[in-house]
């Protein structure tokens, strides 16, 4: 299968199923669900394999993904992936909850903003983060959170092609910068004075 048929299969299955969330009003219930279901396919790679597996009918894989996920997820959800093992298309299913995610986000109008952070933020943290930003752009953030220690301390944001860059590393940079200009511009004046302009 070339990747614009993969590219255009997710897309169909994502937005059927999108579709389907939001007439339903389960769309936040649905994603959880997709999310949850990736996890155990990515925990299980032995339940994975059996799924892939050309030597068991599409009807009897459905029938596994019903005894296994039954009363676990939305009876949507549950529908869904069942056409997805009947199909052999249960290996589309991480690019299909990412589509998702998308669809998802721009239904609720959310803006992505990533960040950095040297170490792993407390929910208490980020959730004024998340109100603060939410706040300054007067409107819904979804934040994407980045861990590099390297940066040593302080915040990276980033919205699109716009930075805001307060790291710590950042910093001791452009003042390191700012020092070796000083001194050039230092050594260039000195260079400048005459030996009897100093009597």
């Amino acid at each position: 299968m070339s990747e614009t048929t993969k590219h255009i299969v997710r897309e169909i299955y994502s937005e059927v199923i999108f579709e389907l969330a939001r007439d339903g009003g389960v769309i936040e219930a649905i994603m959880e669900d997709l999310n949850c279901i990736d996890g155990v396919l990515s925990s299980e790679p032995d339940f994975a394999i059996l799924l892939g597996t050309q030597t068991i009918k599409g009807s009897e894989k459905s029938d596994i993904i019903r005894r296994v996920f039954a009363g676990k997820v939305n009876d949507l959800t549950l529908d869904f992936i069942s056409v997805l093992a009947r199909r052999g298309r249960m290996n589309f299913l991480p690019a299909i909850a990412d589509r998702y995610q998308a669809m998802m986000d721009a239904h609720q109008q959310k803006v992505l903003i990533e960040v950095t952070l040297p170490k792993a933020p407390k929910d208490e943290f980020l959730n004024r983060l998340n109100g603060g930003l939410s706040k300054a752009i007067n409107g819904n953030v979804k934040l994407l959170v980045h861990i590099d220690p390297a940066i040593i301390g302080g915040i990276v944001i980033r919205k699109g092609d716009k930075v805001i860059d307060n790291s710590v590393r950042t910093i001791l940079k452009n003042t390191v910068k700012t020092v070796m200009e000083r001194s050039r511009v230092r050594i260039k004046a000195v260079g400048f004075i005459k030996p009897q302009d100093l009597n």
